[in-house]
C-alpha cells in the first residue's frame, strides 16, 4: 500500500468513529428524555456529556462502551445526576441518583451491542 491509501484508511476510520459517536450521543439524549419523563423529573441543560469510554469484548466481537452523564431536577431547584451506558448503540444500563433513592436499571440481553 502506498502513503495515500494509508491516509484514506485513517480518514475513513476517523469519519466512522465521529459518526458512531454522534449517533450514540443522540441515542443517549433520547433515552435520558424518556427516563426523565417516566420519573416525572426535568432534565437540565439540554445535553449529555461523555464520562467514560472503553472497549469490551462481547459475543459479537469488540464493542465500544460509552458512559454518558446528565443532570435533572425533581423540584426545580436542586440538581441530581444520572448515567447511561451504551455498548455499541444498545442500552446497557441506567443509573439515576434520585432524591428518593438510587435507581439502577440493568438491561440484560442488550449489552451484546
Amino acid at each position: 500500500m502506498n502513503e495515500g491509501t494509508y491516509i484514506l484508511v485513517l480518514l475513513g476510520g476517523i469519519v466512522w468513529f465521529w459518526h458512531a459517536s454522534r449517533t450514540a450521543y443522540e441515542r443517549v439524549l433520547e433515552i435520558s428524555n424518556v427516563v426523565c419523563k417516566e420519573l416525572r423529573v426535568q432534565r437540565l441543560d439540554d445535553g449529555v456529556s461523555l464520562r467514560r469510554f472503553r472497549f469490551r469484548w462481547t459475543p459479537n466481537g469488540l464493542n465500544i462502551v460509552r458512559v454518558y452523564c446528565f443532570e435533572f431536577s425533581s423540584d426545580g431547584i436542586h440538581r441530581h445526576g444520572g448515567e447511561i451506558a451504551l455498548v455499541g448503540l444498545s442500552l446497557d444500563w441506567v443509573r439515576i441518583e434520585h432524591p428518593d433513592g438510587t435507581y439502577f436499571i440493568d438491561v440484560p440481553g442488550n449489552s451484546i451491542g
